[in-house]
């Protein structure tokens, strides 16, 4: 009878060459795996940004577009609103806003998506010739505006941020618009602007919508 160690002994070794080569294979493959991944993320990105795709556009169904037209109709002239509040109160979600772009064939170049107190756009231009980054060339960028009332009731819109694929872009790029009021800086010499703000008694933004309470 062999004993434990005879046995030990006598079972084959396992050639360390071969081992190590397995080893080295499958480190190779798992590196070249993640830069193929890698490649396909930044192609997918450079794509994205620089050789963007027009959105598709929204459309409303009959009973969407119906109820939308209702709200034009209320902002256009809120005198005609019953006086309680919760029939002079508007909520105008994303679908409708990119809906009413895409009428204006804008559809196809800007989305509109609203956050929480805040305003994004993503829109597709061509670089003016002065941009710092590829002048001329088709780009998607993301504007991000937070929207609110002030203290006084005015509305403003500041420019949050100015993105380029996900990247920030730096203010002194921008010429220096970020936190800049939009609105302040164009109400005083646009009547019909003016007019407007005038009937917003409060604004609130959301996740997916804009929530308007008109004045009497």
């Amino acid at each position: 009878m062999q004993t434990t160690s005879e046995s030990v002994a006598s079972a084959p070794a396992v050639p360390r060459g071969r081992s190590t080569k397995k080893i080295v294979l499958i480190t190779l493959a798992t590196v070249l795996g993640c830069a193929g991944i890698a490649a396909a993320t930044g192609a997918l990105w450079v794509k994205h940004t620089f050789y963007p795709s027009p959105i598709t556009p929204v459309s409303l169904t009959v009973a969407e577009k119906a109820e939308f037209d209702s709200k034009l109709q209320a902002l256009n002239d809120p005198s005609a609103i019953p006086a309680d509040e919760a029939n002079r109160t508007l909520v105008i979600n994303e679908r409708e806003v990119n809906a009413y772009l895409a009428q204006h064939e804008l559809g196809e170049t800007v989305q509109v998506k609203f956050g929480n107190g805040n305003v994004s756009a993503a829109i597709i231009l061509t670089a003016p010739e002065d941009f710092p980054l590829f002048p001329n060339q088709k780009i998607r960028l993301r504007f991000t505006f937070g929207t609110s009332l002030t203290p006084e009731h005015k509305l403003s819109l500041k420019l949050d941020d100015l993105s380029l694929g996900g990247i920030s872009l730096p203010n002194s790029w921008i010429g220096d618009m970020k936190g800049v009021d939009l609105v302040a800086e164009n109400v005083e010499s646009d009547p019909g602007l003016q007019k407007f703000l005038e009937g917003i008694k409060s604004l609130e933004v959301r996740d997916g919508a804009l929530k308007l309470v008109l004045n009497k």
